[in-house]
């Protein structure tokens, strides 16, 4: 196969990240780019290193940028769960933000 194009290979670094969060051995993936991409193993670890590079970064995030992401998704599940009535749900999503802002209840 020729060589893949810059979107091609973003496209696949980005299905290795997931493979490698879903805790995939560096054989499991050279198995799947093999048969899914028909690429080398030196194409498929450079592909799992960019992964990694990628994985890096994700988890570099500063405190405070974590618990404003966490509390906005804690936000929305309250919401959806006081829409569907489900109040038990929504009474925990509230009290885990208020846990995360160091709030007593």
């Amino acid at each position: 196969m020729g060589k893949s194009t810059n979107a091609e290979m973003i496209s696949r670094v980005r299905e290795v990240y997931g493979l490698l969060v879903k805790s995939y051995s560096r054989f499991e993936i050279l198995q799947y780019a093999a048969e899914r991409w028909l690429v080398s193993e030196r194409t498929a670890d450079i592909y799992i290193q960019r992964a990694r590079e990628l994985i890096q970064q994700d988890s570099e995030i500063e405190r405070p940028q974590w618990l404003a992401a966490a509390i906005a998704r804690l936000v929305k599940y309250e919401q959806r769960a006081g829409n569907e009535d489900n109040l038990q749900t929504a009474i925990k999503a509230l009290e885990t933000q208020a846990k995360l802002l160091r709030f007593d209840i």
